[in-house]
C-alpha cells in the first residue's frame, strides 16, 4: 500500500531529491556514449553548430516532412536511438524518464497503456482505442498491446503532445509516440552488444547491414533477446517472477531501382514467455469506512468489519491468512508464464515526382496474447481469469507532399484500416471455488472444472481523407491548417457461455452452478449465464487544426494552435447481458488550445522551450456501474467531461564540448469537470447506503472537481551526459538522469487506497569507448536507489483484494559493444 505525503513534504522531498540527483550527476561525470563512426541511418539527422559545442539541431518528421525541431510549432520531445541504447532505455515505459508529461504502463501485453498529460490508455478494455497513438515506421498500431514490445536498433523516437489527428492517424486526440527503426545502409557494418546484470539478467543485441546489389538493394537484420532478471520468489515452487524471456528478429530490404524511387520492406517477429503477470495483493477493505477513513459500524454490525471481504473469506473458510507484504508476498499454486507474439509485415514506397513526393505504406500486424493468471492470489485452487486476445490489422496509407521551398507547403492523403479483434474473458474454476464463491460445505464438483467465457469480437473498418498546408505569409509569419474526415464502421458481438464441469445429478446443485454462472454473465438465474448480444455503428467525424507561428528572429519562435478531434467509440467486448445497451459507446470529443515559445541562445549552446495547453474532452470514456448487477457490472461508458491544463518547459545546454545537461518541468492540472456516476470505492458503499440514505445497490459517487487518475500534478526531470576524450584513442562516457513525480491516485481520488506517494527515480552509468567507434564498454544502473513503487493499482472487489502492479526495481550490470 502506498500513502501520499502531505503536500508540503511532497514538494520538499521532490525538490531535494531532484537537486541531489543533479548534483550527484555532475560529480559522477555522467555521459552518453556517441558512436563516432555510426552511419547516418543509425541516428536522427543532426547539425552540430560551433564544431560540436552547440546543442544538436535535431530533425523530426512529426508533420510528415523533415523539419528542424526548433522550427516546428508543436510540443515535441525526441530521444536518439544511440541515447536509448547507451542508457539502457529498452521499452516505451523507459521513455518517461526523458519526456515531460509522458508515462507508459507495461506490466503485460494487455495491461498496457500510453499516457500523455494523464490520459490516453485503453482502460484495460480491448475494444477501446487509446488517445495516444503509437506509430512505428509510419504504421499506426491500433491495440495498446503492441506497445509492450522492446523496440531496438532505433533511429530515434519522437513524442508529440497534444491532438495530432490531422496527419498522425486515427484517435490521436492526446498525442502520439513515433518510433523510427534504423534503415538498411549500403555501407556494410555489423554491431553486437551484450549486457549482463544482477539476478542473472542478460541481453544480446545484434544488427548487420550492407548492400546485396550495389546502389540497388540493401538489407538489414536485427536480433534481440532479453533473459533472466526475475526477483520475486514464489513460495509454492521457488520460481522467480517478473523475469524476462523474450526475443525478436526484424529483417529489412531497401530497394532503390532509381535515384527517385525507393521501397522499404520490413518483416518482424516478437515473442515472450514470461512470469510477468504477478500482481501482489496490496491491501483489502476489511472494514466499512467513513469518508475520513475511520471505521463505520451499525447496530447489526457493531465492529464495522466486512465478513465478506476477500481476506475474511479466506480466513473463515480456509484458515488462510494472506500477506500484504508487497513485493515479497508471492504464494501462488496456479501461475504460469504468459505468452505473447507479434508479427508484422510492411512496405513503404517513396517516389520523387519532381515538385512532390508520393508515399505509400502497406502494412499488416498481428497480436497474440494468452495469460495464465492465478486470479485468486493464493496457494488455494479457486480460479484463473484472464483475457485471451487476438488482433489482426491491415492498413494502407497514401500521401502526396510538396517538396522544396514554396510559398505553401502541403500534404494530402488517404488512409484505410481494417481490424479484427477477439477478446475472450475466460474464468476457469477449480476445486476450492465452491467454498469460496458459494459457501463452506458446497461440494467441489459444483464448480470444479467449469469454464465461463465472455467472448467478445470486434470488426473495424475505417476510411479517412486528410490534408494539411502551411502558408508562409512572409519570412517570419506562417499559418498551418489541416482537416481530416474519417468514416468508421464498428461491429461488436459478445457471447456468454460455459463449458466443462462434472454432470450434476441433484437439481439443487445444478441450480447453484447456474446461479454462479448467471452472476458472471449478468443474466437471470434461469439462463445460467448464456447469452448473445451485439451492436453496430457507422459514423463520420472531422478533425481540424489551425496553427499560426511567428519567427521573431532566427532564435525565437512563437506559436499557437487550436485543434479538434474525436476518439472513436469503444466496444465493451466483455459486456454482460444486462449491459446490452452499451456494447458500443459514443466517441470522445477533444478541443485543444496550445501556445508556446521555442528559443535558442548562446550561439546554439542552449535551447529553452515552453508550451502551454488547455484541452477539454467531452464524452470522456471511463468506468460505469451497472446498477442491475453492481457486483459484476462494471463497463466502459461516456461519463462526462475532463480538462487538461498546464505547461511543459524543456531546457538543454552544452556548456562545453562533450557535456550536455537538460532539465524539464511539467505542471498538469487534470480534472474531472463532470463525472457524477463514478464507481464508489468499496469502503464507501456502506457509508453511502446508511449514512446518506442511498440505496444499497447505488454504488456510485461523484468525482467532479477531483484530479484525474494516473495524472501527477508535477513532473520534474534532469540529467547530465558526458562524452569526452581522455587521450587520442579513448573517450570517457557516462550519464545520470532522474525523474520526480508528485503524488498520484491510481484507483479513485476519493479512496484512501491506491495512492502512490511522490517518487524520484535515478538512472546512471559510466564507461569508455574507442574514438574509432569500434568498442564501447560500461557499467549501467536503472532505478539506482532501488525505489519500489507502484505503476498502478486495481481496486478491491467483493472477491478480490487491492492489487499492485509494480514498477521495475533496481537493476545494474555491465554492457560491451563491438562494431565491425
Amino acid at each position: 500500500m502506498r500513502f501520499a505525503l502531505s503536500s508540503t513534504s511532497s514538494v520538499a522531498l521532490g525538490a531535494s531529491l531532484f537537486a541531489a540527483s543533479l548534483f550527484a550527476s555532475a560529480v559522477a561525470t555522467p555521459a552518453l556514449a556517441a558512436d563516432a563512426a555510426a552511419p547516418a541511418t543509425e541516428a536522427p539527422a543532426v547539425d552540430a553548430p560551433d564544431a560540436g559545442i552547440g546543442v544538436e539541431t535535431i530533425t523530426v518528421t512529426a508533420r510528415r516532412r523533415d523539419e528542424k525541431l526548433q522550427d516546428v510549432p508543436l510540443a515535441i520531445s525526441t530521444v536518439s536511438g544511440l541515447e536509448l541504447a547507451a542508457q539502457h532505455l529498452d521499452r516505451v515505459a523507459d521513455y518517461a524518464l526523458k519526456v515531460p508529461n509522458f508515462s507508459a504502463l507495461q506490466q503485460n501485453t494487455r495491461v498496457s497503456g500510453l499516457f500523455i498529460r494523464g490520459l490516453g490508455g485503453n482502460a484495460s478494455n480491448d475494444g477501446a482505442e487509446g488517445g495516444v497513438g503509437l506509430i512505428v515506421d509510419n504504421v499506426f498500431f491500433t491495440h495498446v498491446g503492441f506497445s509492450w514490445l522492446d523496440f531496438v536498433d532505433l533511429e530515434g523516437i519522437e513524442v508529440v503532445r497534444g491532438p495530432q489527428g490531422t496527419l498522425l492517424g486515427k484517435n490521436t486526440t492526446i498525442g502520439a509516440v513515433i518510433v523510427k527503426t534504423a534503415k538498411p545502409s549500403f555501407d556494410p557494418s555489423l554491431k553486437v552488444s551484450a549486457s549482463y546484470g544482477e539476478n542473472n539478467a542478460w541481453q544480446v543485441r545484434a544488427n548487420a547491414t550492407g548492400a546485396l546489389v550495389d546502389d540497388k538493394l540493401a538489407a538489414r537484420l536485427t536480433f534481440a533477446t532479453s533473459q533472466g532478471g526475475g526477483w520475486i520468489p514464489n513460495k509454492v515452487d521457488g520460481v522467480k517472477y517478473l523475469n524476462n524471456n523474450r526475443w525478436s528478429v526484424r529483417g529489412q530490404l531497401l530497394f532503390t531501382p532509381s535515384p527517385s524511387v525507393s521501397s522499404r520492406l520490413i518483416a518482424e517477429h516478437y515473442e515472450t514467455h514470461e512470469y510477468n503477470n504477478f500482481y501482489p495483493p496490496a491491501g483489502d477493505v476489511n472494514f466499512n469506512l467513513k469518508t475520513d477513513g475511520s471505521v463505520f459500524s451499525t447496530a447489526a454490525n457493531p465492529t464495522g468489519a466486512r465478513a465478506g471481504s476477500w481476506t475474511n473469506k479466506l480466513i473463515a473458510r480456509f484458515g488462510y491468512n494472506p500477506s500484504f507484504a508487497v513485493p515479497y508476498n508471492a504464494n501462488l499454486d496456479n501461475q504460469q508464464r504468459l505468452t505473447s507474439r507479434t508479427d508484422g509485415l510492411s512496405n513503404e514506397v517513396n517516389a520523387d515526382l519532381g515538385g512532390a513526393e508520393l508515399t505509400a505504406v502497406t502494412a499488416w500486424r498481428r497480436l497474440y496474447f494468452r495469460p495464465y493468471n492465478d486470479s485468486d492470489y493464493t496457494p488455494l485452487a479457486i480460479l484463473r481469469g484472464g483475457y485471451d486476445v487476438d488482433v489482426d490489422q491491415y492498413s494502407q496509407e497514401v500521401r502526396l507532399a510538396s517538396k522544396g521551398t514554396r510559398k505553401v507547403d502541403w500534404t494530402v492523403g488517404a488512409y484505410f484500416l481494417h481490424e479484427d479483434l477477439r477478446s475472450n474473458l475466460r474464468t476457469i474454476l477449480f476445486k476450492d471455488a465452491s467454498t469460496f464463491l458459494v459457501a463452506p460445505g458446497v461440494p467441489s464438483a459444483v464448480l470444479n472444472g467449469v469454464e465461463y467465457d465472455r467472448d467478445g469480437k470486434l470488426k473495424v473498418d475505417s476510411l479517412a481523407g486528410f490534408g494539411q498546408a502551411t502558408w508562409h505569409v512572409n519570412d517570419a509569419f506562417s499559418i498551418t491548417g489541416g482537416v481530416r474526415y474519417t468514416h468508421e464502421t464498428k461491429r461488436a458481438n459478445v457471447a456468454g457461455y460455459s463449458i466443462g464441469g462434472a454432470t450434476l445429478a441433484l437439481p439443487v446443485l445444478a441450480g447453484t452452478r447456474a446461479a454462479v454462472l448467471a452472476s458472471l454473465g449478468g443474466t437471470p438465474a434461469a439462463l445460467g449465464g448464456v447469452y448473445a448480444i451485439g451492436d453496430r455503428s457507422s459514423r463520420g467525424s472531422v478533425a481540424w487544426l489551425v496553427n499560426p507561428s511567428f519567427k521573431v528572429n532566427d532564435n525565437i519562435l512563437l506559436y499557437a494552435s487550436a485543434s479538434y478531434g474525436e476518439k472513436s467509440g469503444a466496444a465493451n467486448t466483455a459486456a454482460t447481458l444486462s449491459q446490452a445497451a452499451v456494447v458500443l459507446t459514443q466517441p470522445e470529443k477533444s478541443l485543444d488550445f496550445e501556445g508556446g515559445i521555442k528559443t535558442t541562445w548562446a550561439g546554439g549552446k542552449l535551447t529553452a522551450n515552453l508550451n502551454l495547453y488547455n484541452n477539454t474532452i467531452k464524452g470522456y470514456q471511463d468506468t460505469q456501474i451497472d446498477q442491475t448487477n453492481p457486483s459484476f457490472g462494471a463497463y466502459l461508458g461516456n461519463v462526462g467531461k475532463v480538462r487538461l491544463r498546464g505547461f511543459e518547459f524543456e531546457v538543454a545546454g552544452r556548456p562545453t564540448a562533450g557535456v550536455t545537461v537538460y532539465a524539464n518541468a511539467a505542471y498538469n492540472d487534470a480534472k474531472y469537470l463532470s463525472y457524477d456516476n463514478s464507481p464508489a470505492p468499496l469502503e464507501f458503499q456502506a457509508y453511502l447506503a446508511t449514512q446518506q440514505g442511498v440505496a444499497a445497490a447505488a454504488t456510485t459517487l461523484s468525482l467532479t472537481g477531483y484530479q484525474l487518475r494516473n495524472a501527477p500534478k508535477w513532473t520534474l526531470q534532469g540529467g547530465v551526459d558526458l562524452d569526452t576524450p581522455v587521450n587520442d584513442a579513448i573517450a570517457l562516457t557516462g550519464y545520470a538522469n532522474t525523474t520526480w513525480k508528485s503524488r498520484i491516485a491510481y484507483i479513485n481520488p476519493r479512496s484512501v487506497y491506491g495512492w502512490q506517494a511522490p517518487i524520484a527515480v535515478v538512472n546512471a552509468g559510466i564507461g569508455i569507448r574507442t574514438l574509432d567507434g569500434k568498442w564501447t564498454a560500461g557499467l549501467w544502473s536503472k532505478n539506482l536507489f532501488n525505489k519500489i513503487y507502484a505503476a498502478t493499482f486495481s481496486p478491491a472487489t467483493g472477491s478480490a483484494p487491492t492489487i499492485e502492479i509494480l514498477s521495475d526495481r533496481r537493476s545494474f550490470g555491465v554492457q560491451v559493444a563491438r562494431k565491425f
